[in-house]
């Protein structure tokens, strides 16, 4: 097992201060946190960004809670600055790899779409583009992986006809202008199941397969990648690298399930990415726990 580190996405612990949104107010803090992290042992990160377009008068500062606004396709200039001023800063303080992800919620968000929305579905484009050609630009020695669409593979990915046409074009238009090569396409829940509904998406629609996979699981870590390895060995992708991409925070039983797994099928893990989410707690509590110690993720390269 390779080491892993977190999903670092509010500061202090509040929704209202998205990491991404506040980071050129919380400066010292964010630095802080990257530094504890890094001390006990964390060499990865992972960075969210949620969006949708907020030209509503409520919005502040193309701010929504933890929401960044999108509207026309492109990140508030401040947001942008932000991006770029904290990947300097993570790289600056050590870490080596960055796990990019999107969130789109509100009108983004296509499951509250009644019908296909071609016109958002443009913008969502446009601003996931847009984006990630800065972190690009930005990104320095840092290895980037992107996610298009936080848990977007899932069971709606073939049941549901937006949901599914929605992951298709993204990922086509991502690979065509991109390639495959830095990107798990769509975070995985479902374990073995999600992946096989994504993989077959792609391949009836004859696209590339995505670089590596990436899985949420929270109870079920040692079911999840079990599956997930007959998965990926049916559709002959069991070499690629796999990552849990979310799970609970500083838990041992979580790492001890993940261990056993990857023990037993030989995956090529790299690598465990905790969330804010500590077992028992309601999903949506996000307690201030970055500082902490990591002992979970101080696993042998």
């Amino acid at each position: 097992m390779k080491t892993g580190g977190s999903n670092y996405i509010t500061i202090n612990g509040s929704m209202e201060n998205p990491v991404i949104g506040t980071f050129h107010l919380h400066r010292e803090t964010v630095a802080s946190d990257l530094v504890a992290m890094y001390e006990h042992g964390q060499r990865k990160l992972a960075l969210l960004l949620w969006f949708a377009p907020l030209n509503f008068p409520a919005a502040h500062e193309h701010l929504w809670h933890h929401v960044c606004d999108s509207f026309g396709g492109a990140l508030y200039e401040q947001h942008r600055d932000n991006i770029v001023a904290l990947l300097a800063l993570i790289e600056q303080t050590g870490f080596n790899e960055l796990h990019f992800r999107f969130g789109p919620q509100g009108k983004a968000m296509d499951r509250e779409w009644a019908e296909w929305d071609a016109t958002q579905f443009n913008e969502n484009w446009q601003f996931v583009q847009s984006v990630s050609a800065l972190v690009r630009a930005a990104q320095g020695n840092l290895k980037v992986v992107f996610d298009l669409g936080v848990e977007h593979a899932n069971e709606r990915i073939n049941e549901s006809p937006v949901h599914g046409l929605y992951c298709r074009r993204m990922w086509r238009l991502y690979t065509d202008e991109n390639g495959p090569g830095d990107s798990c396409a769509f975070s995985i829940i479902h374990g073995g199941g999600g992946a096989t509904r994504m993989i077959r998406l792609f391949k009836i629609a004859n696209l590339p397969l995505p670089a590596c996979y990436c899985f949420d699981s929270y109870g079920h870590e040692y079911a999840s990648l079990v599956s997930a390895k007959a998965a990926l060995l049916s559709k002959n992708e069991d070499l690629k690298p796999v990552y849990m991409l979310e799970t609970n925070y500083n838990d041992l039983i979580s790492c001890a399930d993940i261990r056993r797994a990857v023990n037993e099928t030989g995956l090529d893990f790299q690598g465990i990415f905790q969330w804010p989410k500590i077992r028992d707690r309601e999903h949506g509590d996000f307690p201030d726990v970055f500082p902490k110690r990591f002992d979970n993720y101080l696993v042998e390269t």
